[in-house]
């Protein structure tokens, strides 16, 4: 019995918590975004779509979370933040934009901030930053492909949401990227 005691008084203190905070932790994206995938089923219904929460937007213990998903007749970009509390995820900062998809007339009307872009666009959704994206596709030249970001900020993960493949054409620029949205540009 002797012997044991000195185990057992180091088995208690691996067992025993010390007043330190355990380390943070973050829920893996693969889990995260499963989850992420049932909160929208479980708030929207039956949705059709890509959602993801990417490794790459970790910030802290806090996983960005972002969707495009078809629900009825209009579409919705979702984001949320995910975070582990009390072993399971939760979301929170939740965010939605809504919008109905059809192409809006040539205009100016969403190349806020880059007044010195010279033309005109026309998009199959409003909210974007389309005129990163018009800045990136000036100049292409008709033929030429080139990959663009409309996104002013660290995109890394979220490429299927912000990611364009530029094609230059006469008279024209069509961008579009992995979820049917586009943009033609008109120098």
């Amino acid at each position: 019995m002797k012997r044991l005691a000195p185990a057992v008084a180091v088995l208690m203190l691996l067992v025993v918590p010390s007043g330190q905070a355990a380390p943070a932790r973050i829920p893996s994206a693969a889990t995260a975004t499963a989850a992420f995938g049932h909160f929208l089923h479980g708030h929207y219904g039956d949705v059709r779509g890509y959602w993801t929460c990417p490794q790459a937007q970790a910030v802290g213990r806090t996983l960005f979370c972002m969707a495009e998903v078809h629900i009825g007749g209009s579409w919705h970009q979702v984001s949320a933040n995910a975070k582990l509390r009390v072993g399971r995820i939760v979301f929170s900062t939740t965010s939605v934009i809504r919008w109905m998809r059809h192409w809006w007339p040539y205009s100016r009307r969403f190349m806020k901030g880059f007044a010195d872009v010279p033309g005109v666009i026309s998009v199959n959704r409003p909210t974007r930053d389309w005129g990163f994206l018009t800045a990136c596709a000036h100049g292409l030249k008709v033929g030429h492909t080139l990959r663009c970001d409309a996104y002013d900020g660290d995109g890394r993960g979220l490429f299927r949401f912000y990611r364009f493949t530029c094609t230059g054409r006469p008279h024209l620029v069509a961008c579009w990227n992995g979820l049917d949205d586009a943009m033609r540009y008109h120098p």
